[in-house]
């Protein structure tokens, strides 16, 4: 018999999206899978609506509605923890499965038992605009290796096509010091625990992009947890400061878009940290262009 996959999805107010994202979980052709669904206090009608599919689908949806916003760690956490199966396939509310990805990838980790996260390539499509849609990732892109890898490149591994060997999975879940943007320490976290992480070059999931986006919000707070997850790394593996620290300098050079006016500012801070050569050759290209601009 195939193993039981969890299917945890992550949501908050998303009605009009989750709905497509669950239709496209039921149409996997894969059977043993149970499907968690961790709402975090969403007073769009969403309660209502995943009522309706755990009475029409028996024994199938594992519903953790939540009656006030914790959060998006502390969701993500109820939904962690309420899976049973061998294997995590994480996905947003807003986001959909392509036909025969559960397949493929419990196929892919069963015959290679020393992968712990698998992750495939996605097409990124908008819903608030024409923009054309994008593939995420590629062959020629596209990241596998140890710790090392996932600490030195970041989250290189598009969330939704995320599939997780539970055994090797962080003992307390995601990190609740990091409110928003926990996903990539819990990446960390896990090939900590042993084995690698390894990529399918085939497009087995869409990843939604619109005006809700976390991602989307003009803030820091996603930066600064970045940062912070560097901060906890330092401590928890000092024998990896040196790449730690490379990705704490990419975060900093990260920061000069969000806050053009102090562009050299970001990255100069970014090699104090270490030298990077990507944020002096911009720190030197941004002055040319600046004495370009003065003439």
């Amino acid at each position: 018999m195939n193993p039981l996959v969890s299917v945890a999805i992550v949501t908050y107010n998303q009605k009009e999206y989750l709905k497509e994202c669950i239709e496209s979980i039921l149409a996997q052709d894969y059977e043993n899978k149970e499907i968690i669904i961790a709402d975090d206090g969403s007073t769009d009608g969403t309660h209502e609506m995943l009522i309706e599919y755990e009475n029409k689908y028996p024994n199938l949806f594992i519903l953790k509605l939540a009656k006030i916003n914790a959060g998006i760690t502390k969701n993500h956490n109820i939904a962690h923890f309420a899976c049973k199966g061998k294997y995590i396939a994480w996905m947003g509310g807003d986001d959909l499965m392509l036909p025969g990805k559960i397949k493929k990838q419990v196929a892919f980790m069963e015959a290679n038992p020393n992968c712990t996260l698998l992750y495939h390539n996605l097409e990124v499509f908008f819903s608030d605009s024409d923009e054309p849609s994008y593939l995420l990732n590629s062959k020629k892109s596209s990241k596998e290796g140890d710790i090392k890898t996932i600490i030195k490149y970041g989250c290189f591994n598009g969330g939704c096509s995320n599939m997780l060997r539970r055994s090797k999975a962080p003992i307390n879940g995601f990190d609740e010091r990091l409110p928003i943007a926990s996903d990539w320490m819990y990446w960390v976290d896990s090939l900590a625990n042993g084995g690698e992480i390894r990529y399918i070059d085939e497009i087995l999931g869409k990843y939604r992009r619109h005006s809700n986006n976390i991602t989307s919000k003009k803030n820091y707070n996603a930066y600064i947890d970045h940062l912070n997850s560097c901060n906890i790394l330092l401590t928890k593996h000092p024998e990896l400061k040196k790449i730690i620290l490379y990705r704490y300098s990419e975060n900093l050079r990260a920061l000069r878009f969000k806050e053009p006016k102090k562009y050299r500012d970001w990255l100069v801070a970014s090699m104090y940290v270490g030298f990077n050569m990507k944020s002096f050759v911009s720190y030197v290209l941004n002055l040319f262009s600046l004495s370009k601009i003065k003439k």
